[in-house]
């Protein structure tokens, strides 16, 4: 099939090679998990990010994953206790006019990319995923209460625009002064294709069971937004930043996902599930 997908771990400052069959004639990137850690100790954030760099040659993209989770002294993430999920999705060989694949990078909070000219008016997918953020309290450092970052879809005509939500703050009042999201895009007016794409819930160290139109032999998950917080509406130092959303169980076309947000310090104070949350959406191929 030409629409394929690859997906790799990657440590951050490392690179890996995303091997497709064909020539690439679209590709999307984005994330489904990552890991921030400080190790066995936690401190204080002044930025954290996670980004990614795509290099494109004939039927192969090789992705670098940057991430960082440092304090106002240097104290910068563990890079053997962190990571990134990164997923590939590609459309290979002689390109299909009535399908959009891209990306579009630096969406402040509360903007909108440019338009966007998909193929059509009514797709039946049209998506935005999650492919890195970026979150600073500027020349300074505080605890953390909750940090977020979200993308989203708004349709006019033939022209999508991407949304970006992403903020951070602690519980004295000190926010983030800049904050960015990045995020892909897929939108298909292909009939032949179908549905290939299911979104998910908001979800926080629970199950859904989303249905697809036919089984494929592969489900892969990409996230379009998180939310974390600590209890209590309190902020405490960071040791390990986390979010994920995963396949869990697959039984022919139904596909059983599970994901969460969480945070962690080295004195037991952990996230609050009843705020903290991800969604995003799963692609069939």
């Amino acid at each position: 099939m030409p629409l394929q997908i690859q997906s790799a771990q990657i440590k951050p400052g490392a690179t890996s090679t995303f091997n497709f069959t064909d020539q690439i004639t679209q590709r999307m990137v984005g994330i489904s998990a990552f890991s921030l850690s400080y190790g066995n100790t936690d401190h204080h954030v002044q930025t954290i990010s996670v980004s990614l760099s795509v290099n494109q040659s004939g039927s192969s993209l090789s992705i670098t994953a940057h991430a960082t989770m440092v304090d106002a002294n240097g104290h910068n993430l563990d890079p053997s206790s962190s990571y990134v999920n990164v997923v590939a999705l590609a459309w290979v060989g002689v390109d299909d006019s009535n399908l959009k694949l891209g990306n579009v990078a630096g969406i402040v909070n509360g903007g909108t990319s440019s338009p966007i000219t998909i193929p059509g008016t009514d797709p039946n997918v049209l998506q935005a995923a999650l492919a890195g953020y970026y979150l600073s309290y500027g020349g300074t450092d505080h605890h953390m209460e909750t940090a977020c970052a979200a993308v989203g879809t708004t349709l006019s005509g033939n022209a999508a625009s991407i949304n970006g939500t992403v903020y951070m703050y602690d519980d004295t009042g000190h926010g983030n002064v800049s904050g960015t999201v990045d995020a892909g895009l897929v939108a298909n007016c292909d009939p032949s294709l179908g549905n290939f794409v299911r979104g998910t819930n908001t979800l926080q160290n629970n199950t859904q069971k989303i249905t697809f139109g036919k089984p494929f032999s592969k489900y892969t998950p990409f996230l379009s937004s998180y939310k974390v917080q600590y209890r209590d509406n309190s902020d405490h130092h960071v040791k390990t930043f986390s979010v994920s959303l995963s396949v869990q169980s697959v039984s022919g076309s139904d596909v059983t996902v599970t994901g969460a947000a969480k945070l962690t310090d080295n004195s037991g104070n952990v996230q609050d599930d009843g705020v903290s949350n991800v969604s995003g959406f799963i692609v069939g191929t």
